[in-house]
Protein backbone atom coordinates (compact mmCIF):
# COMPACT_ATOMS: atom_id res chain seq x y z
CA UNK A 1 0.00 0.00 0.00
CA UNK A 2 0.85 3.69 0.00
CA UNK A 3 1.53 3.82 3.76
CA UNK A 4 3.70 0.81 4.68
CA UNK A 5 4.95 2.37 7.92
CA UNK A 6 1.39 2.91 9.17
CA UNK A 7 0.45 -0.64 8.17
CA UNK A 8 3.39 -2.16 10.05
CA UNK A 9 2.74 0.05 13.10
CA UNK A 10 -0.86 -1.16 13.14
CA UNK A 11 0.24 -4.79 12.91
CA UNK A 12 2.73 -4.23 15.73
CA UNK A 13 -0.07 -2.84 17.91
CA UNK A 14 -2.21 -5.90 17.14
CA UNK A 15 0.62 -8.26 18.07
CA UNK A 16 1.32 -6.34 21.32
CA UNK A 17 -2.34 -6.56 22.27
CA UNK A 18 -2.54 -10.27 21.42
CA UNK A 19 0.60 -10.89 23.49
CA UNK A 20 -1.37 -9.96 26.61
CA UNK A 21 -3.42 -13.12 26.12
CA UNK A 22 -0.44 -15.47 26.31
CA UNK A 23 -0.13 -18.06 29.04
CA UNK A 24 3.66 -17.87 29.09
CA UNK A 25 4.24 -20.93 31.22
CA UNK A 26 2.03 -23.17 29.05
CA UNK A 27 3.73 -21.72 25.98
CA UNK A 28 7.15 -22.54 27.44
CA UNK A 29 6.11 -26.13 28.18
CA UNK A 30 4.63 -26.46 24.69
CA UNK A 31 7.86 -25.33 23.02
CA UNK A 32 10.06 -27.44 25.25
CA UNK A 33 7.98 -30.59 24.82
CA UNK A 34 7.95 -30.48 21.03
CA UNK A 35 11.60 -29.50 20.83
CA UNK A 36 12.57 -32.35 23.15
CA UNK A 37 10.82 -34.88 20.91
CA UNK A 38 12.46 -33.52 17.77
CA UNK A 39 15.52 -34.81 15.99
CA UNK A 40 18.25 -34.75 17.28
CA UNK A 41 16.52 -33.55 20.45
CA UNK A 42 17.70 -30.93 22.92
CA UNK A 43 21.38 -30.19 23.51
CA UNK A 44 22.83 -29.63 26.98
CA UNK A 45 23.44 -25.98 26.07
CA UNK A 46 19.83 -25.43 25.02
CA UNK A 47 18.49 -27.23 28.09
CA UNK A 48 20.56 -24.92 30.29
CA UNK A 49 19.58 -21.69 28.55
CA UNK A 50 15.92 -22.68 28.37
CA UNK A 51 15.87 -22.47 32.16
CA UNK A 52 16.64 -18.74 31.88
CA UNK A 53 13.33 -18.21 30.08
CA UNK A 54 11.55 -20.48 32.53
CA UNK A 55 12.99 -18.60 35.52
CA UNK A 56 11.97 -15.25 34.02
CA UNK A 57 8.41 -16.55 33.65
CA UNK A 58 8.31 -17.90 37.20
CA UNK A 59 9.76 -14.69 38.66
CA UNK A 60 7.23 -12.47 36.88
CA UNK A 61 4.12 -11.38 38.73
CA UNK A 62 0.67 -10.06 37.88
CA UNK A 63 1.01 -7.11 40.25
CA UNK A 64 -2.25 -5.37 39.33
CA UNK A 65 -4.31 -8.58 39.36
CA UNK A 66 -5.79 -8.19 35.88
CA UNK A 67 -4.89 -11.72 34.80
CA UNK A 68 -2.04 -10.87 32.41
CA UNK A 69 1.69 -10.19 32.75
CA UNK A 70 2.27 -6.67 31.45
CA UNK A 71 5.66 -5.51 30.16
CA UNK A 72 6.47 -3.70 33.41
CA UNK A 73 5.67 -6.81 35.46
CA UNK A 74 8.09 -9.20 33.77
CA UNK A 75 11.47 -10.31 35.08
CA UNK A 76 14.55 -9.16 33.20
CA UNK A 77 17.01 -11.46 31.39
CA UNK A 78 20.54 -10.26 30.56
CA UNK A 79 22.55 -12.37 28.12
CA UNK A 80 26.24 -11.92 27.23
CA UNK A 81 26.82 -13.22 23.72
CA UNK A 82 29.44 -12.92 21.01
CA UNK A 83 27.64 -14.59 18.09
CA UNK A 84 24.02 -14.25 19.26
CA UNK A 85 23.33 -17.97 19.67
CA UNK A 86 22.89 -17.86 23.46
CA UNK A 87 20.42 -14.97 23.30
CA UNK A 88 18.48 -16.67 20.51
CA UNK A 89 18.07 -19.83 22.57
CA UNK A 90 16.68 -17.81 25.48
CA UNK A 91 14.27 -15.94 23.18
CA UNK A 92 13.15 -19.22 21.60
CA UNK A 93 11.33 -20.10 24.82
CA UNK A 94 9.47 -16.79 24.98
CA UNK A 95 10.24 -15.19 28.38
CA UNK A 96 7.63 -12.60 29.35
CA UNK A 97 10.14 -9.81 29.99
CA UNK A 98 12.89 -8.07 28.00
CA UNK A 99 16.01 -9.99 26.95
CA UNK A 100 18.93 -7.56 27.18
CA UNK A 101 21.59 -8.69 24.71
CA UNK A 102 25.11 -7.51 25.65
CA UNK A 103 27.55 -7.96 22.75
CA UNK A 104 30.50 -6.38 20.96
CA UNK A 105 29.26 -7.52 17.53
CA UNK A 106 27.39 -5.02 15.35
CA UNK A 107 25.88 -7.87 13.31
CA UNK A 108 24.50 -9.56 16.42
CA UNK A 109 23.08 -6.32 17.79
CA UNK A 110 21.36 -5.51 14.50
CA UNK A 111 19.92 -9.02 14.45
CA UNK A 112 18.14 -8.46 17.76
CA UNK A 113 15.54 -6.41 15.90
CA UNK A 114 14.14 -9.62 14.41
CA UNK A 115 14.28 -11.72 17.58
CA UNK A 116 11.66 -12.11 20.28
CA UNK A 117 11.96 -9.58 23.15
CA UNK A 118 15.64 -8.82 22.47
CA UNK A 119 17.09 -5.37 23.19
CA UNK A 120 20.69 -4.62 22.14
CA UNK A 121 23.44 -3.17 24.35
CA UNK A 122 26.77 -2.40 22.68
CA UNK A 123 30.06 -2.86 24.54
CA UNK A 124 33.60 -2.38 23.28
CA UNK A 125 34.80 -5.90 24.04
CA UNK A 126 33.80 -9.18 25.68
CA UNK A 127 37.41 -10.22 26.14
CA UNK A 128 38.57 -11.31 29.54
CA UNK A 129 37.92 -14.16 31.92
CA UNK A 130 36.46 -14.54 35.34
CA UNK A 131 33.30 -13.67 37.18
CA UNK A 132 34.27 -10.00 37.57
CA UNK A 133 34.24 -9.41 33.80
CA UNK A 134 30.83 -11.07 33.47
CA UNK A 135 29.45 -9.12 36.43
CA UNK A 136 30.58 -5.81 34.92
CA UNK A 137 28.92 -6.61 31.58
CA UNK A 138 25.71 -7.76 33.28
CA UNK A 139 25.68 -4.55 35.33
CA UNK A 140 25.85 -2.55 32.10
CA UNK A 141 22.83 -4.44 30.80
CA UNK A 142 20.88 -3.84 34.00
CA UNK A 143 21.82 -0.15 33.95
CA UNK A 144 20.59 0.19 30.37
CA UNK A 145 17.30 -1.51 31.27
CA UNK A 146 16.85 0.71 34.33
CA UNK A 147 17.49 3.91 32.41
CA UNK A 148 14.86 2.92 29.83
CA UNK A 149 12.22 1.85 32.34
CA UNK A 150 12.39 -1.91 31.67
CA UNK A 151 13.81 -2.87 35.05
CA UNK A 152 11.13 -3.66 37.64
CA UNK A 153 12.21 -2.67 41.13
CA UNK A 154 12.41 -5.61 43.50
CA UNK A 155 12.49 -8.27 40.79
CA UNK A 156 15.02 -10.95 40.03
CA UNK A 157 17.43 -10.38 37.17
CA UNK A 158 18.26 -13.60 35.34
CA UNK A 159 21.88 -13.38 34.17
CA UNK A 160 23.25 -15.62 31.40
CA UNK A 161 27.03 -15.65 30.95
CA UNK A 162 29.79 -18.12 30.18
CA UNK A 163 31.65 -20.41 32.53
CA UNK A 164 35.20 -19.90 31.28
CA UNK A 165 34.54 -16.75 29.26
CA UNK A 166 32.10 -13.87 29.49
CA UNK A 167 30.13 -15.03 26.45
CA UNK A 168 27.51 -17.73 27.04
CA UNK A 169 27.62 -19.05 23.48
CA UNK A 170 29.80 -22.12 24.12
CA UNK A 171 28.87 -23.11 27.65
CA UNK A 172 26.18 -21.10 29.38
CA UNK A 173 25.69 -20.39 33.06
CA UNK A 174 22.34 -19.16 34.41
CA UNK A 175 22.28 -17.30 37.71
CA UNK A 176 20.39 -14.56 39.54
CA UNK A 177 22.07 -11.26 40.35
CA UNK A 178 19.26 -9.52 42.17
CA UNK A 179 16.58 -10.94 44.43
CA UNK A 180 13.18 -9.89 45.64
CA UNK A 181 13.38 -6.93 47.99
CA UNK A 182 9.83 -7.25 49.31
CA UNK A 183 7.18 -9.95 49.48
CA UNK A 184 4.15 -9.31 47.28
CA UNK A 185 0.74 -9.33 48.99
CA UNK A 186 -0.87 -12.76 48.77
CA UNK A 187 -4.36 -11.36 48.22
CA UNK A 188 -3.50 -10.58 44.58
CA UNK A 189 -3.69 -14.30 43.86
CA UNK A 190 -6.34 -15.29 46.42
CA UNK A 191 -9.16 -15.73 43.88
CA UNK A 192 -7.80 -16.26 40.36
CA UNK A 193 -11.26 -17.20 39.00
CA UNK A 194 -12.25 -13.54 39.31
CA UNK A 195 -9.40 -12.25 37.19
CA UNK A 196 -9.82 -11.17 33.60
CA UNK A 197 -8.10 -14.14 31.98
CA UNK A 198 -7.97 -14.40 28.19
CA UNK A 199 -8.16 -17.89 26.77
CA UNK A 200 -5.34 -18.81 24.40
CA UNK A 201 -4.87 -21.67 21.99
CA UNK A 202 -1.26 -22.56 21.22
CA UNK A 203 -0.82 -24.01 17.76
CA UNK A 204 1.42 -23.78 14.72
CA UNK A 205 -1.45 -24.47 12.31
CA UNK A 206 -3.53 -21.30 12.23
CA UNK A 207 -5.67 -21.10 9.09
CA UNK A 208 -8.65 -19.13 7.77
CA UNK A 209 -11.17 -21.64 9.13
CA UNK A 210 -9.77 -21.34 12.63
CA UNK A 211 -9.77 -17.54 12.50
CA UNK A 212 -13.41 -17.34 11.40
CA UNK A 213 -14.91 -20.22 13.38
CA UNK A 214 -17.24 -19.34 16.27
CA UNK A 215 -17.40 -22.89 17.61
CA UNK A 216 -13.83 -23.33 18.86
CA UNK A 217 -13.27 -22.97 22.64
CA UNK A 218 -10.82 -20.09 22.32
CA UNK A 219 -11.39 -16.37 21.94
CA UNK A 220 -8.47 -15.12 19.92
CA UNK A 221 -6.15 -16.25 17.13
CA UNK A 222 -3.42 -14.16 15.55
CA UNK A 223 -1.47 -14.42 12.35
CA UNK A 224 0.33 -11.50 10.71
CA UNK A 225 1.50 -11.56 7.09
CA UNK A 226 3.38 -8.60 5.61
CA UNK A 227 4.33 -8.30 1.94
CA UNK A 228 6.73 -5.62 0.76
CA UNK A 229 5.60 -3.90 -2.42
CA UNK A 230 6.97 -1.06 -4.60
CA UNK A 231 6.32 1.53 -1.89
CA UNK A 232 8.96 -0.18 0.25
CA UNK A 233 11.72 -0.17 -2.32
CA UNK A 234 13.18 3.22 -1.42
CA UNK A 235 15.47 3.90 1.54
CA UNK A 236 13.12 6.35 3.26
CA UNK A 237 10.09 4.00 3.67
CA UNK A 238 12.44 1.18 4.70
CA UNK A 239 13.75 3.41 7.46
CA UNK A 240 10.18 4.02 8.66
CA UNK A 241 9.55 0.31 8.78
Amino acid sequence: GAFPDVAVSTMAAIVANAELGCDYYSQYLFLRQWNFHGVPGMSAQEATLATAAQSAIEFSEDLDGNGVIDAEEGALVVVITRDGSAANLVSKYRPCGPVIVVSDSEDVLRGTMSRFAQIPVKVDSLDGQGKDVSDDLISLGVKHATENGWMVEGKHVVAVSGINTASADEQGLVRFVRGLETHRPAEIYSNPTQLNYIKSLITTAIDQKMLSSKELPHQRSTKIVCTMGPKCWDEEPLGKL
